[in-house]
């Protein structure tokens, strides 16, 4: 297994069907709804997120994440603090380390930037999610109720410091 940075925009629409497939049957389904593979590719170019690839033997893309700096506007804070947005395995290559590899890298890339640590959130009741990253070092910060899109979807953060 391979882990490279993405070639935007010429993976674009392969690392989409990587994500469709890690969370078609989980409750965010509709990536639309809290993600965007415009604004993905604009915070890239503009060298303010990355996004890393897991590329198996046969050349195909199996996993994604994606992370990004925090605003800007916050001055060395907003610099030296990275979120991961999306981290996404397709059906079959879960549990073989391909996400804690996809993680390693993404943390790697973004330390090379300057950053101190790197967080997640997600919601705080898909206790698979919220176990893989505690697994791979990320602490619990806390959780706020009704963050994400709507009632009864609260959002657990997960800081790692690097």
């Amino acid at each position: 297994m391979e882990y490279l940075v993405a070639s935007i925009p010429q993976d674009i629409e392969l690392l989409r069907k990587v994500a469709e497939s890690a969370f078609v049957s989980t409750n965010d389904a509709s990536l639309d709804e809290w993600f965007s593979f415009d604004e993905m590719q604009k915070m890239i170019q503009e060298n303010r997120g990355v996004c890393i690839k897991a590329v198996d033997e046969s050349g195909l893309i199996v996993g994604m994440t994606y992370a990004q700096q925090e605003n800007p506007i916050n001055g060395r804070e907003g610099s030296e603090k990275w979120v991961i947005v999306i981290t996404a395995v397709i059906k079959g290559q879960g549990g073989k380390g391909v996400g804690s590899s996809l993680l390693t890298a993404i943390e790697d890339h973004a330390k090379r930037q300057g950053a101190r640590k790197v967080f997640v959130y997600t919601n705080k009741d898909d206790l698979k999610v919220v176990s893989f990253y505690k697994k791979n070092h990320y602490e619990d910060a806390g959780w706020i109720r009704d963050y994400q899109y709507g009632e009864n979807n609260s959002a657990i953060f997960l800081p790692k410091y690097l």
